[in-house]
């Protein structure tokens, strides 16, 4: 799955070679990264990439470039991948530039992603992992119509888990 997915309001490609720049200003934020962690170097840039890139080409789909359909400007990353890179589970996740932040971005391309995941992948079930103090993450999941389930450790966090099933 490499075409770009439209929502009304966005565009969802694969990161590319050529997104360092935006790599790093998304995640170079501190208000961004104290959920995510901040790379805010080329390396670690070109690291987001070429993990996501490599991902990708392995089971189909990863973390993608979010884009105002309209302007091109990048409002942050959303998508589908093996949780800490290993799996089994399939999670969701999202990362929106503070700028776009409140706009409904993170919910509308996740919802896309959910349905490309239960519809074109055939996923049975797709989970997200948040960090207790992220309250917009946690409202992000419950708009996506995510049920709480516990906590998980990932990512060197206990973490509230939420859990979406496809629909039979």
């Amino acid at each position: 799955m490499d075409d770009p997915l439209l929502t009304p309001r966005l565009r969802m490609r694969p990161w590319d070679t050529n997104d360092l720049d935006a790599v790093r200003a998304l995640f170079s934020d501190p208000e961004v990264g104290r959920f995510v962690g901040v790379r805010n170097t080329a390396e670690a840039a070109q690291e987001l990439i070429a993990n996501h890139r490599a991902h990708q080409a392995e089971h189909g789909f990863s973390q993608w470039a979010v884009e105002d359909r309209w302007t091109g400007a990048l409002v942050g990353e959303v998508g589908l991948q093996l949780v800490e890179r290993t799996g089994p589970e399939v999670e969701i996740g999202w990362v929106i530039a503070k700028p776009a932040w409140g706009r409904g971005y993170a919910t509308e391309a996740a919802r896309e992603w959910i349905r490309v995941g239960f519809e074109t992948l055939g996923l049975d079930e797709i989970i997200a992992v948040v960090r207790r103090e992220n309250a917009a993450s946690h409202a992000v999941a419950r708009r996506l119509g995510m049920k709480p389930a516990g906590t998980r450790r990932a990512y060197d966090h206990e973490l509230d888990l939420y859990v979406v099933r496809a629909p039979r």
